[in-house]
């Protein structure tokens, strides 16, 4: 649906571009890798413009592949939340449709569609539509481009094609004749140019130094007729990537691991004609590191998995564990300026027999080879739930925290029972004084109610006997 013309850097807010953008229209996909030194930038901002064609009515999909946006952390943190996918809309351009009698003469190409483009094909086809009265048609094709045709007729014809003809600009111009007359000429413009550019070699500049991992290409070519669109490289079994003009001479190369890679550039004119120059690039492995120190044995959960070596001084260090060619465990270091280094953990690592191995990377993106792998049985002191590794230690301690925990939660229900059962005791106590109280109370009451009917002090045997009852 898409067809990139051109990518633009200007007015980035990049500074510094590891992979300069390049892009493919055969598979669809644009690359770049770029950044800026501290302190980053934390603004809204442009880093690439590309500027598309449509190529057919539809809807088409731009989206963002294996991404990342790191952080100026010192850990450079991948902050990428999410990419959104943009969707364009492509529609053909609108017919304007006219009367019979307004509608001009016109020509048209169907193998030249575009008179500003340049087309390998030499063989233009044209094509017109006549008005209703036409009686013929006089045409020629040169390089003028004002010419007007004889006024001699070819017949009453709608379309020409023309075989072979020259690289060059071109001019199709048509007269039709009806009773009134000849009409005023029309011209078409048609680029031809089937000849690919001249030969060229690839010049590699390593700086001099043959560990350089990101060595300059040079190259150029010319072309005499429509001249160099782009280049186009490849380097081992991968793609072509499109490479801009603006790129080029030098072009610095991505980061290249130690060994051979076949270098393919190929130069395309804008008729899309293209010659191509093969060269072959050595880059030599910086010095191996040594390990010294490595257990042969390891149990997993209940030792230090520890390790010491040798290398250059101040360099990264890259210890990869393998298991039946597979990698399973990658862990970083970094020389001291003696060049020596060291590296423990108590990651837990599932049983088996792995192989242990090292290299390193300069701060230049230049790696070694492999060190000597040495063999490495590890038993797992705890068990494998799929992903999860547990040790029997943290087992215990796991059990021995739930036991605990446990043991704190029946002491509190104990507690807690027992704060209530005082509770019940005191309120019991409380309420008997209470009722006690209001027993006696009430027992004056009724003395002082008796005393009070017969106006005399005390009991008499009746009163006493009704008091007691």
């Amino acid at each position: 649906m898409l067809e990139v013309l051109s990518i633009s850097q200007d007015d980035s807010v990049f500074a510094l571009w590891p992979e300069e953008p390049s892009f493919s229209n055969t598979d669809g996909k644009i690359w770049f890798a770029g950044g800026l030194p501290h302190p980053g930038f934390q603004e809204a901002g442009n880093i690439i413009t590309i500027n598309f064609k449509g190529k057919k009515q539809g809807i088409a999909h731009v989206a963002f592949g294996q991404s990342k946006i790191l952080a100026d952390d010192g850990k450079g943190t991948n902050i990428l939340v999410f990419l959104k996918e943009a969707k364009y809309f492509i529609r053909e351009k609108p017919i304007a449709f006219e009367t019979v009698e307004d509608i001009p003469l016109s020509v048209f190409s169907s193998t030249h569609p575009e008179q500003d483009q340049w087309y390998n094909n030499d063989n233009p086809s044209f094509q017109w539509s006549l008005m209703p009265d036409a009686t013929g048609v006089s045409f020629i094709l040169d390089q003028s481009p004002n010419t007007v045709p004889n006024n001699i007729s070819e017949g009453l014809i709608q379309s020409k094609v023309f075989e072979e003809i020259a690289d060059g600009v071109w001019y199709f111009h048509l007269i039709s004749k009806n009773e009134a007359g000849w009409s005023e000429p029309v011209h078409y413009k048609v680029n031809i140019d089937s000849l690919s550019p001249y030969p060229f070699e690839v010049i590699i500049d390593n700086k001099g130094d043959v560990t350089n991992p990101k060595p300059d290409l040079y190259f150029e070519t010319d072309d005499d007729i429509s001249g160099i669109s782009r280049y186009e490289l490849k380097i081992g079994e991968g793609e072509f990537h499109s490479l801009l003009l603006a790129n080029v001479n030098p072009f610095s190369m991505p980061f290249q691991s130690p060994g051979s890679h076949r270098i393919i550039v190929r130069a395309v004119d804008k008729a899309g004609n293209s010659v191509q120059a093969n060269t072959l690039i050595d880059i030599e492995p910086i010095e191996v590191p040594v390990i010294t120190i490595w257990p042969e044995k390891y149990i997993a959960g209940e030792e230090i998995f520890y390790l010491e070596g040798q290398a250059l001084p101040e360099i990264e260090i890259i210890i990869s564990l393998e298991e039946n060619g597979q990698n399973v465990k990658e862990w970083y270091s970094k020389s001291n300026q003696q060049g020596e280094w060291s590296f423990s953990t108590k990651e837990l690592i599932q049983s088996g027999i792995y192989s242990l191995s090292a290299k390193v990377q300069d701060e230049r993106g230049a790696f070694s080879n492999n060190s000597d792998a040495h063999k490495i049985e590890v038993t797992l002191s705890g068990i494998s739930l799929g992903v999860f590794t547990i040790s029997f230690k943290g087992i215990i301690l796991f059990l021995s925290l739930f036991l605990f925990l446990g043991f704190v939660f029946i002491g509190y229900l104990i507690y807690n029972v027992g704060q209530k059962k005082k509770i019940l005791r005191r309120e019991s106590r409380e309420v008997r004084k209470s009722v006690s109280r209001g027993f006696e109370l009430l027992e004056k009451e009724i003395k002082n109610q008796i005393e009070m009917f017969d106006s005399r002090p005390g009991f008499d045997k009746k009163e006493r006997k009704l008091y007691d009852d």
